[in-house]
């Protein structure tokens, strides 16, 4: 989802920065050598932060890691996105990476996304890119049923993990809701690298996801970072006014407060609230929980303790 210039969310980012937490989003979209895509994504973010005029030390704080951890871009001079090299920020595990490895990851993916897709009789299209393939509907106005997803990840899942050529690059076979994509590398390893990148530790991370299952990409994620499990970009809100209420400062409960209660006009969320409530009343606010406990992790509310916002 494209940020607006005028949503709520686009102001408590801005708030989180200035309070001095980085802010990345870890995303499986790779466009590598191609930051105006990520710059078009985050357009109402970069138009905000150059109407307010932040300054570098602030717009510095927001990171963006596309393809798992492939790839890492900033925000430059004249509020547009640029890439970052790797030599500057990828770690050792990374550097390690051969491109005959990558290639032969690839090759055995590739592959068995076709067998799959072919044994289900899907109609897809396929993408190889420099450190993923894919594979999605042949028509975008048509969606695969998420069972048949599923299957197909898992399927591929195995395929790697037993074929006979060996892969020595790790990996992330997910189903994305719409497509199922394989990745060099995962977020773990994107979140580890920006962790030494910037100089934060595990326990100063805190990661929101919508994928944790067997066939997401944000269940490695758990291994270095506290963890949330969100299940729509409303519970993400949720939690980043949570944030802002905890820091407990004038500024930061003010932006809390000015977020809009209920669904926006003209969004599905919106559209059903009309049938549900005729009055159109607000939607009444969501109480959420002191504590949170995903997996083996525990999300304790004090994001005074925090230094990165990892959104997934």
């Amino acid at each position: 989802m494209d940020l607006e210039i005028d949503s709520w969310i686009v102001d408590a980012l801005i708030m989180l920065l200035h309070q001095g937490i980085y802010v990345a989003v870890v995303t499986a979209a790779g466009y590598p050598g191609k930051p105006e895509r990520y710059s078009a994504r985050f357009r109402g973010l970069l138009e905000k932060m150059k109407e307010s005029r932040i300054p570098k030390e602030i717009t510095d704080r927001f990171l963006v890691v596309g393809g798992e951890c492939n790839y890492l871009f900033k925000i430059k001079e004249g509020y547009e996105m640029y890439q970052v090299d790797s030599e500057e920020w990828a770690n050792e595990q990374m550097k390690s990476w051969q491109d005959d490895e990558i290639k032969a990851l690839l090759d055995v993916a590739e592959k068995a996304l076709k067998d799959a897709c072919y044994r289900m009789r899907l109609d897809v299209q396929y993408l190889r890119k420099a450190r993923a393939v894919g594979c999605f509907p042949t028509k975008a106005e048509n969606r695969i049923a998420y069972e048949a997803l599923e299957d197909v990840a898992l399927t591929v899942q195995d395929k790697i993990m037993t074929s006979k050529q060996t892969v020595k690059v790790p990996f992330c076979a997910f189903n994305g809701n719409r497509d199922v994509w394989v990745d060099v590398g995962d977020k773990r390893i994107g979140i580890e690298a920006l962790q030494e990148y910037l100089g934060v530790k595990n326990n100063e991370t805190c990661h929101l996801g919508d994928r944790f299952t067997n066939t997401g990409n944000d269940m490695r994620a758990r291994d270095v970072a506290m963890t949330v499990w969100v299940t729509s970009p409303s519970e993400t809100e949720d939690y980043l006014e949570l944030f802002l209420r905890e820091l407990g400062k004038k500024e930061t409960v003010a932006c809390a407060e000015a977020r809009p209660k209920g669904p926006k006009q003209g969004t599905l969320e919106w559209q059903k609230a009309q049938v549900q409530n005729h009055s159109c009343s607000p939607v009444p606010k969501v109480h959420l929980p002191l504590a949170l406990s995903v997996g083996t992790s525990q999300i304790a509310c004090c994001i005074k303790g925090y230094r990165v916002v990892a959104v997934g």
